[in-house]
């Protein structure tokens, strides 16, 4: 174990002397450059397979009152990273003759040319940037971004007759890749540094056996081998920086075959190509599409705004003057139905209404024992004729008793006759007898049948009384909901006096709204004809939708009259809003259908720029090249333009990364 540990301690001596003076060596070469800044190192000094930065041109034409400017500039790197230096070349002339595609143009002389940096938004980065002039006439300056993002570069340019103009030019900045070969070699000296701690430290172990005698001992040898470490890690960077470094190559004021030429040629529309690096696209986020034929809603553009149903909306009024008690929980928002009870609101009277009141209840009040009298009266007389009836009724039955011994007298005398038993003078007053009885028993039957139909006339009166019911002054009243819908507005809050008739709340039912525009006359051929449309929102970006369809709505009407003022006739459409994304009263913009439902050959909006007075789109060939082709544009959709030309089926033209590949074209 011994022998293993002195074996360990003279290895680790000789590695610590070794490491100096490598160190040493190392600091003395960095300090013989004198303190030169290598943030762009020389080629030389660049890891061997790193690819060098390319060197890209630009050209801005500028007209002002002070006249017809030409500007050509050339940037190294083309795609900047940060901490890199950029490095700008530009050469300023003016336009004598031919305007700007004119072939006539003189350099400026002795022109004074500010330079600052600011954001793709206007804020200021730099305000002032050293520019060099040089006797060819080109101007220099450079600039080390330190943050990425999309940037400006504003030259200011002051004539020698004191004219002056200005251009600006986009710069993207991307972050630089990390050098993985600086983090590794400093990963391998820190694990050399540590191996050289632990054995010197087990040294200290064996010879000392006092930790506070280890410690003072090894403090200061460890501040060595620690300080040792970083002149390591500092020659190592210097080497190995953290961030990966290119080749660059300053621009000459010349285009090169390696340059990108985005200049004049482009603004022609005659298909200048463009290289881009795939490095270059990766950090632009270039994305394709195919062009392709497809149905494009286009045509009649209008403005118009979003309006609810006129039976889908309502206000709630007090029906008198009071105080108002709403529901709990009742907000704007909230969802109610069509007959439901919202609150209530109670009547509030004066001296003069409560006296009055009195005077009614009063009234009310003699009414009600004037009845009550009335109900008695018809009680007892019902009463009485329930007693004569049953009189009448006992009479009935007694006379049908005699008519019944009458007639059985009479039958006996008949028999009697017969037989000769006795004379027909006693059949003659049984037949009397009979007829006598029969006319007691009708008018009994009679009387009782009368005194029935008054017991039911007087049993009618006491129903009629018994239903009656005092009128009193109604001293609370419910605040019911017309419609179904949400609560738009509350106007009013529980416990606040109220007038009669004044609106308390709101209500809106926003499935189906109603898109209302006004179209000018010589335009309604437009809208009758057309089967089909579109609308967007201001408040919902980015989204399409659709008219023509029985689920996607409707046109209802086109007024019958026009205004003498605008000159223009208001047209509705009915939509469904099932979401409640419509509001009420947002602004819409409707695009009436003029191509109807044929297929068209279609680009994205966002693929589409326009360059004075030109329309063009950026191509994908394949690989790193782009062409610039200038298209002639059709019907306008939401989201496509037709292209009568310049494009074919199938080829694929950039939609995002647009900027990105203008940045050195004229805007």
């Amino acid at each position: 174990m011994k022998f293993a540990l002195e074996k360990l301690e003279q290895t680790a001596t000789q590695l610590l002397v070794l490491v100096t003076l490598w160190a040493l060596a190392m600091t003395v070469n960095v300090a013989a450059h004198g303190g030169e800044d290598h943030s762009t190192p020389a080629p030389a000094t660049v890891k061997a397979g790193q690819p060098a930065a390319s060197v890209v041109t630009a050209e801005r034409n500028v007209q002002t009152d002070a006249g017809r400017f030409n500007v050509k500039l050339q940037r190294s790197p083309a795609d900047p990273r940060t901490g890199e230096t950029v490095q700008v070349v530009a050469r300023f002339a003016e336009r004598i003759e031919g305007g700007f595609g004119g072939a006539d143009a003189v350099p400026l002389e002795k022109a004074a040319v500010a330079a600052r940096i600011i954001t793709a938004d206007g804020k200021t980065v730099s305000e002032k940037v050293a520019v060099t002039a040089e006797n060819d006439g080109d101007y220099r300056l450079s600039y080390a971004f330190a943050a990425a993002g999309e940037y400006k570069l504003a030259l200011t340019v002051t004539t020698g007759d004191n004219r002056q103009f200005t251009a600006d030019f986009p710069v993207s900045v991307a972050n630089a890749p990390i050098n993985w070969g600086f983090l590794l070699g400093l990963a391998a000296w820190a694990l050399v540094i540590g191996g050289l701690l632990v054995g010197l430290y087990l040294n200290w172990w064996r010879e000392e056996t006092n930790l506070r005698r280890r410690l003072l001992k090894a403090a200061p040898v460890a501040a060595g081998v620690l300080a040792v470490f970083g002149l390591g890690a500092l020659a190592w960077a210097y080497f190995a920086p953290p961030r990966e470094k290119r080749a660059i190559s300053p621009p000459t004021g010349q285009e090169t075959e390696t340059a990108t030429n985005l200049g004049e040629a482009a603004l022609t529309g005659g298909g200048a190509r463009l290289i881009v690096p795939k490095e270059s696209q990766l950090l632009f986020g270039i994305r394709t599409e195919p062009v392709s034929a497809r149905e494009i809603t286009g045509g009649l553009k209008v403005t118009g705004a979003v309006q609810a149903r006129p039976d889908a909306q309502a206000v709630v009024a007090p029906p008198v003057a009071g105080r108002i008690l709403l529901k709990a929980g009742l907000t704007v928002g909230a969802a109610v139905g069509r007959g439901e009870t919202l609150g209530t609101v109670e009547q509030v009277l004066d001296a003069t209404a409560q006296a009055s009141l009195e005077g009614q209840r009063l009234g009310v009040e003699a009414q009600r024992l004037n009845v009550e009298a009335q109900r008695l009266n018809l009680r007892n007389a019902a009463l009485e004729q329930k007693a004569r009836q049953t009189e009448q009724q006992a009479l009935a039955n007694q006379a049908r008793t005699r008519l019944a011994q009458a007639q059985r007298e009479l039958k006996r005398a008949q028999n009697l006759y017969e037989v000769g038993a006795v004379p027909q003078k006693r059949v003659e007053e049984a037949n009397t007898a009979v007829a006598v009885t029969q006319q007691e028993v009708a008018a009994a039957e009679q009387q009782a049948k009368l005194s029935g139909e008054q017991i039911r006339a007087t049993q009618t009166a006491q129903t009629q009384f018994r239903d009656f019911q005092p009128v009193n002054a109604k001293r609370s009243f419910p605040l019911i909901a017309p419609v179904t819908g949400l609560i738009s507005e509350v106007k009013a809050t529980s416990g606040q006096q109220v007038e009669a008739g004044a609106p308390i709340l709101s209500i809106v039912n926003l499935t189906t709204v109603y898109l209302s525009a006004n179209v000018f006359e010589k335009d309604l051929p437009v809208v009758r004809d057309a089967a089909r449309a579109t609308y967007t929102a201001a408040g919902i970006p980015g989204e399409v939708y659709r008219i023509g369809t029985d689920t996607d709505g409707r046109l209802v009407s086109i007024g019958q009259t026009v205004n003498p003022a605008t000159r223009a006739v208001p047209v509705l459409y009915e939509v469904k809003n099932p979401l409640n994304r419509l509001r009420d009263g947002m602004f819409v913009e409707i695009t009436i259908d003029r191509t109807g439902a044929r297929k068209v050959l279609s680009v994205p909006k966002n693929a589409v720029v326009t360059e004075q007075g030109q329309t063009f789109v950026f191509v994908f060939l394949g690989g790193e090249t782009f062409a610039k082709r200038a298209v002639v544009l059709g019907a306008e959709g939401q989201d496509f333009y037709e292209v009568k030309s310049g494009v074919k089926d199938s080829e694929r033209v950039v939609v995002e990364g647009v900027y990105q590949l203008r940045t050195t074209q004229p805007s």
